[in-house]
């Protein structure tokens, strides 16, 4: 209910349902622009693990250069690893089996540069929400199971979730008409989530299979 203008005044009072009003078109009365929608979770990328392998072999190769260096400066006495690992192809002349792994290697840079360009493994389940709220999928999955242990007849339920299915096992006391209430109240309690991923349930009787 709103407080009546005082006499006198120019500006009308604002009422809290046109202040959230206000406030879901994105702006309020002031002018205040809403806080941006948060971006989509995302894993490590396979790029990671590349990255983790390459920067092993530089390690090495640096160990292997600063050993060659120390044997060079007469530092230690050795033989130079990178003239051992040189010399065997001092003599070797083209052959055929140079040919595929040529093309191996071309192959092989690549899967480099795809895996670099590769988007990251989304780890999140959006749900309809102007401000970014998503849910991790073992949420949705609790969401699920909680939703399939309610049905009438069934006494326990393992889920499981991802961004495009959820796969329900569920036992109860009798199959009639269990799975299609599991698999509507599943999909009711889901709902929220911006698209709607598809349900598979199982039913399997106690005691039986």
């Amino acid at each position: 209910m709103s407080t009546p203008t005082p006499a006198g005044s120019s500006s009308p009072t604002v009422t809290y349902a046109a202040r959230h009003a206000a406030g879901d078109a994105g702006q309020d009365q002031q002018g205040t622009t809403s806080l941006p929608a948060a971006k989509m979770p995302v894993g490590p990328g396979v790029v990671t693990v590349v990255g983790l392998i390459l920067a092993v072999l530089v390690a090495a190769l640096g160990v292997v250069g600063v050993h060659d260096a120390l044997i060079a400066a007469g530092t230690v006495a050795g033989t130079p690893w990178i003239d051992a690992a040189v010399t065997p192809f001092n003599n070797l002349t083209p052959h055929v089996w140079l040919v595929p792994v040529g093309v191996a290697l071309v192959v092989l840079g690549l899967w480099l540069v795809l895996t670099a360009l590769r988007p990251r493994r989304r780890t999140a389940i959006a749900l309809d929400a102007r401000t970014g709220v998503f849910l991790r999928p073992r949420d949705v999955a609790e969401l699920a199971r909680n939703a399939a242990r309610d049905v009438d007849g069934v006494t326990s339920a393992k889920v499981t979730a991802g961004r495009r299915k959820v796969a329900v096992v569920a036992r109860a006391t009798a199959r009639d008409g269990v799975e299609q209430k599991i698999t509507q109240a599943v999909t009711i309690r889901l709902q929220a989530l911006t698209k709607a991923p598809r349900v598979r349930v199982t039913v399997k009787t106690e005691g039986g299979s």
